[in-house]
């Protein structure tokens, strides 16, 4: 039977000493306070600025088409072209117009001439009123069927009623046409329209007396705002969306290619005369608590630290600006713009570079 040997002092005493040490507590380091942004406010008016998509329309556009039948004999121009008024557009095949028209004109030739010799005969009392009135009833009757047939030529021809270019051609040469089937598509760019959608719970509060300054922003330019001038504006809601179409006047810019159908974002606002002064703080700075709203501010602040005090606020409107405060604020104070659900009344914290609203 083997015996056990008792453990060697030294390692009794090693791990009685690892013990000992692995219970010694060690001091934490002191808690640094808490870096936050904020904002240092500036009085400033209060316009309620909104945004709405639109879209670029010209300022005529036009279905063109023959106000006879035919077959097309060319079609003068081409997409995108530009053309001026009076310009050629296409033509129709005149032949049976013409030959109308000689058959036209020999009738009224025979019909007017015996009007003629009858306007003789009736001074000598050699022909009845009757047959005179007949005569005359016959001549008029040719003369008519005459100017039909000679403007039914000059409706073969297709010409541009203003100055505008090509936006689509509708068919190609040697189709037949029906009457006033559409050939060309002609769009007046010289100056432009922007159209918008406005709903009838933003309409409602537009003052026709207010200045309203209102531009247009493209996707591609988002650096740039052209000016609008109002142009005309619907009474009356689209029954589907129940939206009022308001139009705006956009001149063309000739260092841009604007064109209609290309989509664009209006922004504008009214300018009230009665227009004060106003704080206005970022939306997502003001608490809202059972007991009121709040925004907390840094004061008594020291080289980067200060002292967070919850202010109580009374608000105004929400514009796309941010929300008007009524009471509370006043310019010069400094408010915390991140991290208010992490702030109390009276902590300490370190404040980040001033920001300017």
């Amino acid at each position: 039977m083997m015996l056990k040997r008792p453990l060697p002092l030294l390692m009794i005493v090693s791990a009685a000493l690892l013990s000992a040490c692995s219970k010694v507590e060690h001091p934490e380091p002191a808690t640094t306070p808490r870096l936050v942004k904020t904002l240092t406010l500036n009085e400033r008016s209060v316009a309620d600025w909104r945004e709405f998509p639109g879209v670029v329309e010209a300022a005529q556009t036009a279905d063109l088409g023959f106000r006879v039948p035919g077959t097309l004999a060319s079609i003068k121009v081409k997409e995108g072209e530009r053309v001026s008024a009076g310009d050629v557009l296409a033509m129709l095949d005149d032949t049976d117009y013409q030959i109308q028209l000689d058959s036209r004109r020999a009738e009224f030739e025979q019909a007017d001439a015996d009007y003629q010799r009858a306007k003789n005969l009736i001074k000598q009392n050699l022909i009845a009123k009757a047959d005179f009135d007949k005569l005359e009833a016959q001549q008029a009757s040719a003369k008519a069927a005459l100017t039909s047939a000679e403007q039914n030529v000059k409706y073969t021809v297709l010409k541009a009623p203003f100055d505008g270019r090509v936006a689509r051609r509708h068919v190609d040469n040697f189709e037949d046409v029906s009457t006033m089937q559409p050939i060309v598509t002609l769009q007046d760019v010289g100056a432009l329209h922007i159209k918008v959608d406005i709903p009838e719970t933003v309409m409602i509060h537009l003052k026709e007396d207010a200045d309203a300054k209102v531009f247009a922003s493209f996707d591609a330019l988002s650096d740039k705002q052209y000016p609008l001038a109002l142009q005309a504006v619907a009474t009356e809601a689209d029954p589907g969306s129940r939206t009022f179409a308001v139009t705006f006047n956009m001149p063309q810019v000739p260092e841009l290619n604007i064109l209609p159908g290309m989509s664009v974002t209006v922004r504008g606002t009214q300018q009230d005369s009665n227009l004060q002064q106003r704080i206005v703080v970022p939306t997502q700075t003001v608490v809202e608590t059972n007991t009121g709203r709040y925004v907390y501010l840094v004061t008594d602040i020291q080289d980067d630290r200060g002292t967070v005090v919850a202010a109580p606020v009374t608000t105004g409107q929400v514009t796309e600006q941010g929300i008007v405060i009524l009471e509370g604020l006043k310019a010069g104070d400094r408010i915390v713009t991140a991290g208010m659900s992490k702030m109390s009344d009276g902590i300490t914290v370190r404040v980040s570079e001033e920001w300017s609203q």
